[in-house]
């Protein structure tokens, strides 16, 4: 008879608990809406269960992950206001790889919204051995509402588009199919198995990362949300340099620390920008106004331009009957420099082809 009580007991508690979610998380309704979500759904029990036993430790990644985030979080929600998208499907990118602009699966999905290498050039997102633009967190982010889009058309439902950035559309729809509904209660259902685990799990894992984020609009006493603005007062531009300049240059000419440049430039793996024109490479915000007078001005720093440790150089499309002899006098320089130039070896050359020209005197020397 008193385990019967204490049963009671227990289970009176756990409801009253439970009960108290709509009170701790007024930001429900909201969160929920911008999902698609039916407001209703806060009663679920499975999703009640997640939450009381999540938060606190969600609490405590949230704040981790936007102390990482750095100066991208600003960025990434004005990019989503800018391409009118709710700036909730913020926490997706959260819950895949923390705000941690190098993160990198076992299964080799990369950057803030872990694109997979097919994904990503689905995107336009350029991946070669010294650049992966998964890893941009501009390029990554406009890359990742885009697909966002792409799927909400397929799907019409944005908590049914984030089960699909998951599992894939072709999973969701699978699963829709095999339960005959499209009610998010019944298709993260413990006692069914119409659609995996990890996704029955992802979805709740968003929706209580964006009930606490969003919290601090509904609830005075709650300021965990507002850590996303109060930590991260800056934010990212992208600004264009010449052809192969070196994040060291950069940062010595905006007076930063070269280790902040290359935490919002991953995807350049060898510290610089790729040998090509009008290429960007991400500052912060607040040293636009340097980057202008400092760099900007320079007329070696057009962006047809570009130096690296050997020298001077600038880029130079082939045009029809071009030869490298032609080439080295029309640019009156030796035809030893141009090959060394470019790396000491020439294929055959062909129409649109890039070359490297020094404009100094360090291949022109005998």
């Amino acid at each position: 008879m008193k385990f019967y009580k204490i049963l009671i007991i227990s289970l009176f508690l756990s409801s009253l608990a439970y009960s108290d979610i709509r009170k701790e998380f007024p930001s429900y309704s909201y969160v929920l809406t911008e999902f698609n979500v039916d407001e209703r759904f806060i009663d679920n029990p499975e999703f009640k269960r997640f939450v009381w036993k999540n938060k606190n430790d969600y609490r405590k990644r949230f704040i981790r992950a936007v102390e990482r985030g750095g100066l991208i979080v600003p960025t990434m929600k004005e990019m989503m206001y800018q391409r009118d998208i709710s700036p909730v499907f913020l926490y997706i990118s959260m819950i895949e790889s923390a705000f941690d602009t190098s993160a990198k699966s076992r299964t080799g999905a990369g950057g803030l919204w872990q694109f997979v290498k097919a994904t990503g050039a689905d995107f336009d997102l350029k991946i070669t051995k010294n650049l992966d633009e998964r890893y941009d967190p501009i390029k990554s982010t406009d890359a990742a509402v885009k697909y966002l889009y792409k799927i909400n058309d397929n799907l019409e439902s944005w908590y049914l588009t984030t089960m699909a950035y998951n599992c894939g559309n072709g999973c969701v729809n699978k699963a829709i199919r095999k339960a005959g509904t499209r009610d998010l209660g019944i298709l993260i259902s413990s006692k069914n198995k119409y659609i995996k685990a990890e996704t029955k799990k992802y979805i709740q894992k968003v929706l209580l990362m964006a009930m606490i984020g969003e919290n601090y609009l509904f609830k005075h006493d709650d300021t965990v949300g507002q850590l996303m603005y109060k930590i991260n007062s800056d934010s990212i531009t992208p600004v264009k340099v010449k052809s192969g300049e070196r994040l060291s240059t950069l940062a010595n000419i905006l007076n930063m620390n070269k280790f902040y440049l290359e935490k919002i430039n991953p995807h350049l793996k060898k510290g610089h920008a790729p040998y090509r024109q009008g290429y960007t490479i991400n500052i912060p915000t607040s040293k636009v106004d340097i980057f202008h007078s400092r760099y900007q001005q320079n007329p070696q720093n057009h962006p047809s331009y570009y130096s690296s440790n050997r020298g001077q150089y600038k880029r130079y499309t082939v045009q029809k009957n071009d030869s490298l002899y032609s080439i080295a006098r029309k640019h009156r320089v030796l035809l030893d420099s141009i090959k060394q130039a470019n790396n000491y070896t020439m294929p055959k050359l062909y129409v649109g082809q890039q070359i490297l020209i020094p404009i100094n005197n360090t291949y022109a020397r005998r």
